[in-house]
């Protein structure tokens, strides 16, 4: 998922962007794939995330978000990888919910407690 946009993807993988996710992100109904793995990203995750209705992979890894994981982020996610960030807090126990996730990736993270 690197440098391209069809309507369901986007992916801006290492192109060296930074500021934050913008809540109009949650406004891509149709979105199921978003990678920005490798940039200089910041914030927090916007609670917004919980409109993508159709989000089945979120790659946010190595970045500099911050904040805690929002209990409403996705219902369809398979892939889930926050890793090598500056989020803390517990996995929140909304994630048990995630019927068809099968890859959680929280490596370098400060995430504390068990798996729901």
């Amino acid at each position: 998922c690197d440098g391209n946009y069809t309507g369901t993807t986007v992916g801006l993988s290492n192109q060296g962007l930074s500021g934050t996710i913008p809540p109009q992100l949650g406004d891509i109904s149709q979105l199921q794939r978003l990678g920005l793995s490798g940039n200089s990203i910041s914030g927090t995750i916007p609670p917004e995330t919980s409109k993508l209705s159709q989000l089945e992979w979120l790659n946010l890894f190595s970045n500099s978000i911050s904040g805690t994981i929002p209990p409403e982020t996705g219902t369809q996610l398979q892939f889930l990888r926050l890793g090598s960030n500056s989020i803390s807090g517990t996995i929140p126990p909304e994630t048990s919910k995630l019927s068809q996730l099968t890859y959680l990736g929280l490596s370098s993270t400060s995430i504390s407690g068990t798996i729901p």
